[in-house]
Order: C-alpha cells, then sequence, then structure tokens
C-alpha cells in the first residue's frame, strides 16, 4: 500500500511541484504581509498543489512513449507498469476536481480561472504541441511554471496587482536557464526520443551562450523588484549575491567542455529560487516588524 501511494505521489512530480509550491506560497505571505486567512491560504495552497499535481500526472499519461526511451524518465510509474494509465487519468482527474472544489468554495473564481487556463496550457498544449515545436518551447511552455506566485496572490486576496506579475516575470525568466542546463546534460537522451531542445537543435555551445544571457537578464529583473520599491536594501545585498552566483556559474558552463558544471548549475538553480523567494518574505518581515 505504501508502495502504491509513492508511486501515485511520484506522478505530481514532486520535485517539480515543490517549487510551484513554495512560490505560490510566498506570494500569498506577500499578499496580505503576513496577515493570512488561514483558510483561505490552506485550501488556495491545496488547490492549486492539487490542480499542478493533476497536470504533471496528465503529461506523464501523453508522454509515455517518450519517457520510456529517456533514461531520466524510465523510472516513472506509468513507464515501469507500476501504475496503469487508466489509474492515472482516474488519479489526475480526481486531483483536477479536488483542486477546482476547494478553490470554487473557499477561494474565488478568478483563482480558478488561472489555474483551469495553467493547467490546460502545460498538460495538453506544451505536452502535445509546444514541446515540440522548436528550440524556443522551453521559453514559452516556461509561462506555465511561472504563474504559482500569481496564483497563490489571487487566493487570498482576489485580485491581480504589479508585485505578482514581476513575480511570474521573474521565473519565466529563470526557467531557460535552469532547464537548459539539465538538456545540456541530457541532450543525447533527448535527441534520441525526438524532442527538440535547444541544445539538440541549436547545439550545445549555442545553449551555453544563451544560458549566460538569461543569467544576467535574470539578475536584472531581480533587482527590478528593489527599483520599484517592493522590497529593500536586505533583499537588493541578498539578490545580488544569489544572482552573482548564477551568473559566475552560467561563465563557468560556458567556458567548460561539453557538459562538465551542468547540472552543477541545474540544481544551483533550483537553491537560487528557492532562497531568492525566502529572502522576500525576510525582507518584508524585516521592513513590517523591525
Amino acid at each position: 500500500m505504501s508502495l502504491t501511494i509513492s508511486e501515485f505521489f511520484k506522478l505530481t512530480k514532486p520535485g517539480v511541484l515543490y517549487l510551484l509550491m513554495i512560490t505560490a506560497g510566498a506570494s500569498m505571505i506577500l499578499a496580505t504581509n503576513f496577515n493570512l486567512d488561514i483558510i483561505k491560504a490552506l485550501t488556495g495552497f491545496l488547490g492549486i498543489a492539487f490542480i499542478a499535481g493533476s497536470s504533471a500526472a496528465i503529461n506523464q499519461i501523453l508522454d509515455f512513449k517518450y519517457d520510456s526511451v529517456m533514461e531520466r524518465t524510465v523510472k516513472r510509474p506509468i513507464v515501469t507498469g507500476k501504475i496503469s494509465v487508466t489509474s492515472a487519468t482516474v488519479f489526475a482527474s480526481f486531483l483536477f476536481i479536488a483542486g477546482s472544489a476547494l478553490i470554487l468554495y473557499f477561494n474565488n473564481f478568478l483563482t480558478w480561472s488561472l489555474t483551469f487556463g495553467t493547467w490546460i496550457f502545460y498538460a495538453f498544449f506544451y505536452t502535445k504541441v509546444l514541446k515540440f515545436s522548436g528550440s524556443q518551447n522551453i521559453v514559452i511552455g516556461g509561462l506555465a511554471g511561472a504563474m504559482p506566485p500569481l496564483l497563490g496572490w489571487t487566493a487570498v486576496v482576489g485580485s491581480i496587482d504589479p508585485l505578482p506579475l514581476l513575480l511570474v516575470l521573474l521565473i519565466f525568466i529563470w526557467t531557460p536557464p535552469h532547464f537548459w542546463a539539465l538538456a545540456i546534460n541530457k541532450k543525447d537522451e533527448y535527441a534520441k526520443a525526438g524532442i527538440p531542445m535547444m541544445p539538440v537543435v541549436k547545439g550545445i555551445e549555442y545553449t551555453k551562450i544563451q544560458i549566460v544571457l538569461y543569467s544576467i537578464l535574470l539578475m536584472v529583473v531581480s533587482l527590478l523588484l528593489f527599483a520599484t520599491g517592493y522590497f529593500g536594501y536586505l533583499y537588493l545585498i541578498g539578490a545580488v549575491i544569489l544572482g552573482g552566483i548564477f551568473i559566475q556559474k552560467s561563465w563557468k558552463l560556458k567556458k567548460s567542455t561539453g557538459a562538465d558544471n551542468s547540472m552543477s548549475l541545474f540544481l544551483y538553480s533550483i537553491v537560487y529560487l528557492t532562497l531568492i523567494f525566502l529572502l522576500m518574505i525576510v525582507d518584508r518581515a524585516v521592513v513590517t516588524y523591525v
């Protein structure tokens, strides 16, 4: 039984889900300036997580053929046969319905509409169309993964404001260098599966240049959050340090041979996104309570 539960949990892509919910949760705190309505926050958080998990499960159902030929994905539960396509479909449907019910009953229609649109975009449009459209697939597709700050924000305040849109922009710019670092490391696997990720189509060296450029742009966008007055000097110092490390690792990847240092950047990018959102909360807490 515990094995089955863990396999169903894998369908939600927990590593990705972790980042989505860190950013959504942080946005909820920022939206209310620490004065959270616990019920709204909890139901919004769970509702967004359920629907995000549903889209991840559908992605694995539709990507079964490609997952089965890539070393990175051959242990996914549908590929191994530990969960059938029918069971995965029922699970994805349950998560979507449960998440929708929570958001519609306790939160608001705006949040559900945005979450539903994100679900459609990732689970179906990205998975079946955009992923195979060319080397810019992850740039456009990254919009789905960038949405949680806006979803978390609207879940607790019911409106769209400038700050969550800037947070969406931050993640949107972060996604390409994050994913391309992984794609460089797994280039041969993507080529075998026939998925036109940038390293496959444009080559590793070209992709490295793009990673450096996006890393610099990421620094600019992160500083924009200070320049617009949303965060203070504590955030500024932390953003400069975190962004500087990101650029340094990107440049190190650029100067290295082949895929050397690609996974180092990929793993750091996860740390970066986690820390910069935590930094926002700490900075806001200092301004509010100190």
